[in-house]
């Protein structure tokens, strides 16, 4: 069980989980395709020429490299599984560390805008920073490198109110009104009111619908 199920509320569920790009693991795969390049070269100077005295070195080069892939790619997915970003009915929940954790969390009506960082290569690969304005204490919350921003923007918005939409005004609901409306005949049958003072009355409630 995760972080955030551990810590849902009574009533309250996960609606949406956002993750990381593949972009997240861009180090380890540097390495990893340096090793293959280096490794090529080592094996093709085998093949050609084997006594020049190149393919051991840039053998063990490629070994080096390798390693150092391992390890990045390992590093990177044990910090990507440890962050999570989640969106629930309630709240948004930010936790990023192992050892050392930040945990920000945010009321879905607390959130006032949404905002999405995208360069011409977000673009294309579908990834972004989703920077979300509140109006908590902590102030801004910001998702790095997440892939399909747009599904976390929209989702989001789904859930709460939308970022700088203001709040739709109240109307008296109807069954309020017929009792006021059942209250004040009682009362001109009982002769606690006049005439005009029931009709102006009766108007009045009438009209608030």
């Amino acid at each position: 069980m995760g972080y955030a199920e551990k810590n849902l509320a009574p009533g309250e569920t996960i609606l949406f989980r956002a993750h990381y790009h593949w972009l997240v693991y861009r180090t380890g795969l540097l390495l990893l395709l340096l090793s293959c390049l280096v490794g090529a070269g080592s094996f093709y100077a085998h093949r050609t020429n084997a006594d020049s005295g190149v393919a051991g070195p840039t053998s063990f080069l490629a070994l080096g490299f390798l390693l150092l892939a391992g390890g990045a790619l390992a590093w990177r997915r044990i910090r990507v599984a440890a962050d999570v970003f989640v969106v629930t009915n309630h709240r948004v929940i930010r936790k990023v560390g192992l050892l050392a954790r930040e945990i920000q969390q945010a009321p879905l009506d607390k959130i006032q805008d949404i905002t999405i960082e995208q360069g011409l290569l977000g673009r294309l690969l579908d990834y972004g920073t989703v920077v979300l304005e509140t109006a908590a204490e902590h102030g801004s919350l910001v998702f790095p490198l997440i892939a399909h921003p747009e599904s976390f923007r929209n989702q989001l918005w789904g859930q709460g109110p939308r970022p700088g939409a203001p709040a739709p005004a109240s109307a008296p609901p109807a069954s309020q009104a017929r009792e006021r409306l059942a209250e004040l005949e009682k009362l001109r049958q009982a002769g606690l009111v006049t005439e005009a003072e029931y009709a102006a009355r009766r108007k009045a409630i009438v009209e608030s619908i």
